[in-house]
């Protein structure tokens, strides 16, 4: 398994745009050793040529940009992201779906919470269907199930629902229901590596003496450990 941070900022990106505090501040001007940082996304692979997308951002396009791997390479019209599964219905993990439109049809991997704000209060389903279209694909969230992304076919997936708080938009805002924000462990069947993936998770909810660190990935498949949302964590190749 395959693993690359696209992205590991938290919405609105670091520096973030309206931000004058003194690491977005000193970013821009050189007088904070920090490296700038687009919103939260990964991409996987099973074999490093077909692609899962985990979120969206709005930053997409630069994130494509900065990693060959999605860029077109086989055809005039191409695109190696063949799958995208989504955690939640935040705008920051979403509205990079409609700079996808021009492609192909979208198979997208989300929980029927998710789906619900997607064609109702956040409706991009709706406005996908057209241009490119949506194939939606639900995320089991029942205790102990699992489901394989075919085009990641040796890599076992478990989506787990996870505290956090609906989108400024849903009718459900403060008061979520399971499945409005999940995490997502993946793990290679073949040497049992696994990857904890959980970039909206709004707390831990057990007590650690440990922080919460995100751990650099390369080609191998690593570990993520799970970061509360707003936390930023570095990009890795």
């Amino acid at each position: 398994m395959k693993i690359r941070v696209l992205g590991s900022a938290a919405g609105g990106g670091f520096p973030q745009w309206n931000c004058n505090c003194r690491n977005c501040a000193g970013v821009r001007d050189g007088s904070v050793a920090a490296t700038p940082r687009t919103q939260s996304s990964i991409a996987a692979s099973g074999d490093g040529q077909s692609w899962v997308l985990f979120n969206a951002s709005p930053d997409l396009l630069a994130q494509i940009r900065s990693f060959a791997a999605l860029q077109p390479g086989r055809a005039l019209r191409d695109t190696a992201i063949v799958d995208v599964v989504l955690v939640d219905a935040q705008l920051d993990h979403t509205l990079g779906l409609l700079m996808l439109r021009e492609g192909k049809r979208l198979r997208i991997w989300c929980s029927e919470r998710v789906r619900a704000e997607l064609t109702s209060s956040h409706p991009i389903f709706e406005l996908l269907e057209h241009y490119c279209g949506v194939d939606w694909q639900r995320l089991p969230l029942e205790p102990g199930s699992s489901f394989v992304i075919p085009s990641m076919d040796s890599v076992r997936c478990q989506a787990l629902a996870v505290p956090g708080n609906a989108p400024p938009f849903s009718p459900r805002r403060d008061a979520p229901e399971p499945g409005d924000n999940i995490a997502l462990l993946l793990t290679e069947t073949r040497t049992g590596r696994s990857l904890f993936y959980a970039p909206g998770l709004g707390a831990i909810p057990f007590s650690t003496n440990c922080t919460p660190v995100m751990t650099p990935v390369g080609r191998a498949a690593a570990a993520v450990s799970s970061i509360p949302s707003g936390t930023l964590a570095k990009d890795a190749a």
